[in-house]
This record gives C-alpha cells, structure tokens and sequence, in this order.
C-alpha cells in the first residue's frame, strides 16, 4: 500500500487561516522536442495546441475554483499577456487558460498571477510559476513524451479514472515500430520502483484511480524499442498525480513535551489524523477501530538513521510512541508514515 501521510515531530496549528494553492496543467505536457535533422516539433503547436490550465484550491477544499480568478495574468519571458492583449501565439481565455499556438523557439518561462476572491469575498493576490521546456535533439535520438489528457490531479471535478499516455519519438517524430511500454510507480516508503497494480497499464497507456494517489503518486515510463528498422533503445519520464479530494494532515503531538532533561526520563509522542479539518483517528483510537498503520523512524542528529535503544532496527510501529532517555544522544528526529490498512 501507499503511503497516506508523513510528518515529522513539529506543533501543528490547524486553526490558521487557509491558504490557497495553484497548480497547472498542460494538454501537450511541459516539454516540446525539436529535431534540427528533420525541422519537426513533437507535439507540433500549431496543429495541436497546448492548453495550460491553473488549477486553485483552499487548504482542505478538493473544488477547483479558478473561476473566482479575475484579472488573470501570464507573463511570459518577460512579456504581460492578458485576455485584451493575446495574440496568435499565446491566448489568454476569460476562463483563465492560457493556449500556446507556437512551436517553441526556447523555452517559456510563465508566471501566473490573479486577483481571488474567496467565500467571503475577500480578494487577494495569488500566483504561481512554470516552464515549458523545448528539449532539442541532434539526430535520430529516442524519447519518450507523456501527456495526460484530463489532467493530473483528482478534485471534485474529476468523474472516475484519469490516465497518461505514453508516445515514443525518435528524432522528433512518432516511432510506433517495435516499442513497447512499461509502467511503475514509487514507493516513498521504500525508495524503489514498483510494478503499478494490476490492470493498470495498457501498452502505451496508463489508467490512474482515484485509490492508486494517496495525496499524490508519481509514475515512471520506460519505452523500450527492440531494434530491427531502427537501433535500439531505451528512453523514461516520470509523472506526477495528485489526489486533493481526500488530503490526509498527519499532526505529531508531545503531551509530555519535546524535551528530555538531565538525560532521565522519557516522553511520548501521539500521532493524529485530520482530513478536511476534521480529525479521523488519534492515540486514543481502539486498534480494532484504526483505519491506518503508523511507522516510525528515528533519525540522529546528523540526519542518519539510528536503532532504537535495545534494539537493532531504527523503526517501530503503532501510536503512541515512548521515547526513553537512552534513545537522545543530544538530538533525534522522529518521523511517522502512515498507511490505510
């Protein structure tokens, strides 16, 4: 299973005024390929447009809501766009998007700004920024690009499933001879690649659920071209989904304090669970209730992993954890994971 959360011993503040995120989106993906060989663009613009769309949310709140943008701005290596001042190449709609109609000369260098106005009309500005990369090939390289038809990131407005498609290209043009694809995804609490759930990947396409992103997921793509017409080869890319309709807050609570005095003693530390500002389950959760596993590594001062006292493992499960005296050589940082069970 994934991992839902990760915290490590900090003071949470869960009464703070929310904040608002804005992340983007993009038709054609965040990268061009150009062939100098062939003078050929992959994705080429012109005939298939790259729409980027700002996504908006509150802290908590799984609804989009670029709709309460007004005075929408992209500026774009140095140059303002509005939706009064677009022009053939970049189009800036009423509804916030922002259309690229041009091949890539270089690479485009955006900052979003907008005035928003929240449930209480309260307006205030937000912003964010991206890059479209234009990745340029000498010859016949093989690559692979990766684009993400209705975006990749779930939220209220995402009715089931959402997928990546892969397209092998070999000097900015599609190769479909003799490639095949394969899909994995990151275990965070592992640090490998792991085969994606069964079901999942169909040649060149990748189907995501909703249950697959636990707060977010990123995926690899390894094409593979067996030779014969062309040489062989190998090429990858990554991408990354985000699940904002069921964001878990892991909050990491000392009753007994953060501190260990004289070196006697011990401590404990309870891990909470909040979803959408409500709390699912703390210590005081009967096991048999408990809808998560917690894990726990303990880290010294120098950012190592180090056993737990009496132990050989720097790693022990469940909610509490004690932490005794002989466990703090000066400092040392707990960290929790949870996973649903």
């Amino acid at each position: 299973m994934a991992t839902t959360a990760r915290n490590q011993i900090t003071i949470v503040d869960l009464n703070d005024a929310k904040s608002v995120q804005v992340y983007f989106t993009a038709s054609q993906g965040f990268s061009q390929h150009y062939n100098p060989d062939t003078h050929k663009f992959s994705p080429a613009y012109p005939s298939a447009n790259n729409v980027i769309t700002p996504r908006v949310y509150e802290t908590g709140d799984p609804n989009d809501h670029l709709a309460r943008c007004t005075n929408v701005r992209y500026t774009i290596n140095g140059t303002a766009f509005t939706a009064s001042n677009s022009n053939t190449s970049y189009v800036v709609g009423a509804d916030g998007r922002l259309t690229v109609k041009v091949n890539l000369t270089g690479n485009l260098n955006v900052t979003f700004e907008a005035d928003y106005a929240d449930e209480d009309n309260i307006v205030s500005k937000i912003g964010g920024s991206f890059t479209v990369v234009r990745n340029e090939s000498s010859g016949a390289l093989f690559q692979v690009v990766l684009t993400c038809p209705k975006g990749n990131i779930f939220d209220k407005s995402v009715a089931g499933d959402l997928t990546v498609k892969a397209q092998a290209v070999r000097g900015g043009t599609p190769d479909t001879t003799n490639v095949s694809y394969a899909w994995t995804q990151f275990d965070i609490r592992t640090g490998v690649w792991k085969p994606v759930a069964s079901g999942r990947s169909n040649g060149a396409v990748l189907t995501v659920k909703p249950d697959d992103v636990l707060n977010f997921q990123t995926f690899k793509c390894v094409a593979t071209d067996a030779g014969g017409s062309d040489a062989a080869a190998t090429a990858e890319e990554i991408v990354t989904f985000q699940d904002l309709t069921d964001p878990y807050v892991l909050e990491l609570y000392c009753p007994t304090g953060d501190k260990i005095v004289n070196g006697t003693g011990s401590t404990t530390v309870n891990a909470r669970v909040w979803q959408g500002g409500t709390k699912v389950e703390d210590e005081a959760t009967p096991e048999p209730s408990r809808k998560f596993t917690y894990a726990w590594m303990k880290l010294d001062a120098s950012g190592k992993p180090s056993n737990f006292n009496g132990t050989t493992s720097p790693s022990k499960a469940g909610n509490p954890l004690t932490v005794g005296a002989a466990d703090i050589s000066g400092k040392a940082t707990f960290v929790c994971e949870i996973t649903k069970k």
